[in-house]
């Protein structure tokens, strides 16, 4: 019987990823082509060209694993042997890959603009999230004293000399990646106008189209230059982090971002300021003088840039602020991590007879009282007592989901996010009760829901729920300390080092905020809204909940209960995505009403995160 079900296991697993996933894709680009209004790209000739290269490369990678690891090329179920052969000895996870250009040659050849704007990226985000959420775990616990190197990856960060490997492996991945962000962008927002500023015309003949090829030789030559391993590393590190912060603020706001690009076709090889920028700070650490070389060259490039910029004033600030963030990724990475660590270490509480209050709880009273007021502004007055009804609602089923799944003698009252997403069904319903529209509360809550769950957080580090499990990396890992912290009194993890989950929900939801207001600015539905909002959100889910360690939350199958909720939480995403309602007339704008609302909302979250009844066992009655 065992046999039986591992057989039917597999079959039903191919079936499932060969069959069912690709023809769901086909059918959510199909039916989300109406709604997703974007640029085309299509092109036969390279939409065919990167098919063939795509399938070529998953089926090179099938054969590799069932041929050198002795096994199928299912995750589910794994080869025996690890494999570094074949398309494995040039990149991880080349399946991925050629399923990834497979899927974006359909969609080009096709011309479909839901396919390459909405289909292709959140599948990609998919596979990110599952390899970071499961398969590079599994590989870690089945060959814990295997070294996988390949010859894409990162540079060592050692002081040691980097071989050509290293250096072309660098250069291919900043080159690659400029070039497809830079193309986005450039078909993304085509003629955007600036936000504000007007282009630095000193001399007119500074417009040559051949020009940002000198742009490109400066980047191929700083590999090269650059003679420590760690050094190299991170300048590939900081100039992938500068080139994708570029992409996102490019693409969500081309009003400010897209404002670098000189208006020709040699715009795709254009290396911005702070790519220059990042390459000259990775010069100076190592030697000042090829560096004063390099700055003489980069300053000459970057004048060219700013006569060619659509706006001067944009270019620079845009410059200035993804090169803060991106060259310096690691000390504000530290910065956030300690941070992280003394608000988990900072837990108050003052007890006035029966009843006592714990600090965290101010911390989601704000969030609601922001959540609230920035809803009530998005969706007008006349939904500041809905959007009350709505919050009381989610906060209830987020209590109740928790009751069922983790109460105990120790969790008198937990609050659980997988009831709050049911809460919505209900609260929604109430909505429409009053005799408003459900979806717009819907769609303004998505839009709210990632600040308020953000800021939230900060209430789980205090508190110690869903806390991480244990790190041997301290660049990385947080301790706790505090007895009245679940990690200490429940999980039994003081003083060791554990990931900060909460840091990570934090990061993700705060990406994901920005893309649903945009999304909302742009009036988009409020179901489309809601539908990648369970998406975004169950994708990092989904990879923060593999490295949680509460010890109450049950495993099936190999994956946290939450994962499995994260999976049934994306498909229905995927579903409400392609709903076409017409939208509900709104009145948006400051009103007092919902300065009133957000007010007792954040009061009642307040009184129900943060004030208990220390010596009651009543159910509900204690947070600790």
């Amino acid at each position: 019987m065992k046999n039986i079900n591992h057989v039917f296991g597999k079959f039903l697993y191919g079936i499932t990823f060969l069959i069912l996933i690709p023809a769901g894709m086909w059918f959510w680009a199909k039916y989300t082509e109406p709604i997703v209004l974007l640029p085309i790209i299509e092109s036969k000739i390279a939409g065919g060209i990167l098919m063939m290269v795509g399938g070529w490369l998953m089926v090179w990678a099938m054969v590799a694993l069932m041929r050198y690891g002795k096994g199928l090329p299912m995750n589910a179920f794994p080869p025996p042997v690890l494999v570094t052969k074949g398309p494995y000895r040039l990149f991880r996870h080349p399946i991925y890959w050629g399923f990834g250009l497979l899927m974006i040659g359909y969609f080009v050849y096709t011309g479909s603009p839901s396919g390459i704007w909405l289909v292709s990226p959140l599948t990609i985000l998919g596979m990110i999230a599952l390899v970071l959420g499961y398969e590079e775990i599994d590989l870690k616990r089945r060959f814990p004293n295997l070294k996988i190197v390949t010859a894409l990856d990162l540079p060592e960060d050692s002081a040691m000399s980097p071989g050509i490997r290293d250096r072309l492996a660098s250069l291919f991945w900043i080159i690659s990646f400029l070039i497809l962000s830079n193309f986005l962008i450039v078909k993304f927002s085509g003629t955007t106008p600036p936000l504000f500023g007007k282009p630095f015309r000193m001399y007119t003949g500074f417009t040559n189209p051949f020009l940002p090829f000198l742009n490109i030789i400066f980047i191929i030559a700083i590999p090269f230059f650059l003679k420590r391993k760690d050094l190299l590393r991170e300048w590939e590190i900081s100039g992938m982090l500068s080139i994708s912060y570029a992409l996102f603020i490019g693409l969500l706001y081309p009003g400010f971002g897209a404002q670098y690009l000189p208006a020709f076709d040699s715009a795709l090889l254009t290396a911005p300021a702070f790519l220059l920028f990042i390459s000259l700070k990775a010069m100076y650490r190592q030697s000042w003088q090829p560096a004063v070389i390099f700055t003489i060259l980069a300053t000459i490039l970057i004048i060219f840039q700013l006569i060619n910029s659509y706006s001067t004033i944009l270019y620079i600030i845009d410059f200035i602020l993804i090169f803060l963030l991106a060259a310096y990724y690691l000390k504000i990475w530290i910065f956030l991590k300690n941070t992280s660590e003394k608000i988990a270490n900072s837990w108050k509480e003052w007890v006035f007879g029966k009843v006592r209050v714990i600090n965290h709880g101010f911390y989601v009273g704000f969030g609601a009282f922001f959540g609230n007021l920035l809803a009530g502004i998005l969706a007008g007055k006349d939904y500041a007592l809905a959007l009350l009804v709505f919050a009381i609602i989610v906060t209830v089923f987020a209590a109740l989901w928790a009751q069922i799944i983790e109460g105990s003698a120790k969790l008198k009252r937990p609050f659980g996010y997988y009831g709050g997403v049911v809460g919505i069904l209900f609260g929604s319903l109430a909505v429409w009760a009053m005799g408003l529209n459900g979806w717009v509360i819907i769609g303004v809550g998505s839009v709210v829901m990632p600040w308020v769950q953000a800021i939230g957080r900060l209430r789980c580090l205090v508190n110690g729920c869903c806390h991480g499990r244990r790190s041997n990396n301290p660049f990385i890992g947080i301790r706790y300390f505090h007895p009245r912290s679940r990690v200490c009194n429940i999980s039994g993890l003081k003083g060791e080092l554990i990931h900060p989950t909460q840091l990570y929900s934090i990061l993700w939801l705060f990406f994901v905020g920005l893309i649903l207001l945009t999304l909302w600015h742009n009036a988009l539905s409020s179901q489309f809204i809601f539908g990648l909002y369970l998406i975004l959100t169950s994708l990092g889910r989904f990879v923060e909940e593999a490295y949680r360690g509460e010890i109450q939350t049950p495993v099936i199958k190999g994956l946290h209960l939450y994962q499995w909720t994260a999976i049934f939480s994306a498909i229905i995403g995927i579903i409400m995505t392609v709903i076409h309602i017409e939208p509900a007339i709104i009145n948006p704008g400051f009103n007092w009403e919902s300065v009133l609302v957000a007010t007792i909302s954040g009061l009642f979250v307040f009184f129900a995160m943060g004030v208990d009844f220390p010596y009651s066992n009543v159910r509900f009655s204690r947070l600790v």
